[in-house]
This record gives C-alpha cells, structure tokens and sequence, in this order.
C-alpha cells in the first residue's frame, strides 16, 4: 500500500513540474550608451511599448511557451513584427528565458520601432538603423529569473 501511495505521489509531482510556468519576472530594456539602458516595457492601447518609465509590466512564460503578461493578457507577435497585446488563443508561441534574458524563437534581440512618441516592441525592425535591446528577465528578488526553455 505504501508502494502504490508513493507512486501517485511521484506522479502527482511529476505532473506539476512538467505543466509549470516560469517564475514571474519584470521586462528590463537593456542597451547600453541609448535611451533604452533600463527601460521598461508598458501596454498602450493594446501595443506593447518600450519606454524609461518605471513599474513596467512583468510576465511569466507559460508551460507551452506563451509569454502571460501581468495584467491577463498575452504577447502575439504580428507578422509584420510589432508585439501587441491579445488573448491566450491568439498568443505567439516560442518565448523562453535564458542566462537572464526573454528569448523569442531562440533570439534576444528585440527592436524598437520609433511610432510617433512613442516605441513600439518589435521582433523585426523597420530599417537597418534601428537598434536591438535585450530584454532581461528580473526576478522579483532583484536577480535573474531562472532558465526556462520554450516548449515550442
């Protein structure tokens, strides 16, 4: 009996190790010598933009690697390349995190994209002169989050 209570304990264990998400963790623009050293990453009418403001979104990547956005929604990454806001059923798949940066398709460099006043986050950029910031995945205990492979 104690043998067979073990294994659905193992199992049970198992099973809620393979279908966790990621620890939760802030979205930190990192690019030195550029206004985008620090920055944060905020929702604006459904874009996700960079900008110097503090208290920016923070995120988990899912256990099918969607990236869940603290405030419900999540990030779908348009064909053009601009990263918006949408629901679960729409949400791009292949986000993870490594060595302490979100990666998108095994990427860490994002982009951007000058929109009026403000920058849109981007996958692709628009023109060869745009420059690529990393997003670094701070743990809410002021470090890095921990690697989380994209399961897509």
């Amino acid at each position: 009996m104690k043998f067979l209570s073990s294994v659905f304990l193992g199992a049970a264990a198992l099973a809620n190790m393979v279908l966790a998400d990621s620890e939760e963790f802030y979205l930190l623009g990192l690019r030195s010598a550029s206004q985008f050293q620090f920055s944060s990453i905020h929702a604006e009418n459904g874009s996700l933009k960079v900008v110097g403001k503090p208290d920016g979104l923070s995120a988990v990547v899912t256990d099918d690697g969607k990236l869940k956005l603290s405030d419900g929604s999540y990030a779908v990454v348009t064909a053009e390349g601009p990263v918006v806001e949408g629901a679960e059923d729409k949400a791009s798949t292949g986000f993870s995190v490594a060595d302490g940066f979100l990666k998108y398709a095994g990427n860490q460099a994002f982009i951007p994209v000058s929109n009026g006043d403000s920058f849109d986050l981007s996958v692709r950029p628009t023109d060869a002169s745009q420059l690529a910031i990393s997003i670094r995945a701070q743990a809410k205990n002021g470090g890095v989050a921990a690697d989380f492979p994209s399961k897509a």
